[in-house]
């Protein structure tokens, strides 16, 4: 995997996990300031963008249970198929490209301190 500036409409998307997804949501929008992008919007995700911040996101993800430090930083890439094969040739241990609605798919790996970091593939 190479990183380039060809991405689309995001080239990085920050995971956070949450309890309560309509309360965080207000939180986000209201303490932050931040713009609610609908159509990302799925009974388990959020997604917002940052004023004046471009080709940035922040998603917010429905969990049962919040671990501290469990936000997922996030990669989007134009080929999942080929940045996860990439990944791999250069020995990183990349979970499997899973679709997780609307068609975006998405592929979590570790860096060498156990960080999770993501990559996904908008439609």
């Amino acid at each position: 995997m190479t990183l380039k500036n060809s991405f689309g409409e995001y080239s990085f998307v920050s995971k956070v996990d949450v309890t309560n997804l309509e309360a965080s949501v207000e939180w986000y929008k209201d303490k932050l300031g931040l713009v609610p992008e609908s159509k990302y919007d799925t009974p388990n995700w959020r997604q917002f963008s940052i004023p004046d911040i471009g080709r940035f996101a922040i998603g917010l993800n429905l969990s049962n249970s919040v671990e501290t430090g469990s936000a997922v930083s996030t990669f989007v890439v134009d080929n999942i198929v080929a940045a996860r094969q990439n990944l791999i040739e250069k020995g990183v241990e990349v979970g499997p490209i899973t679709d997780v609605g609307h068609g975006v798919q998405l592929s979590v790996f570790k860096d060498i301190d156990g960080n999770l970091l993501g990559l996904r593939q908008n439609p």
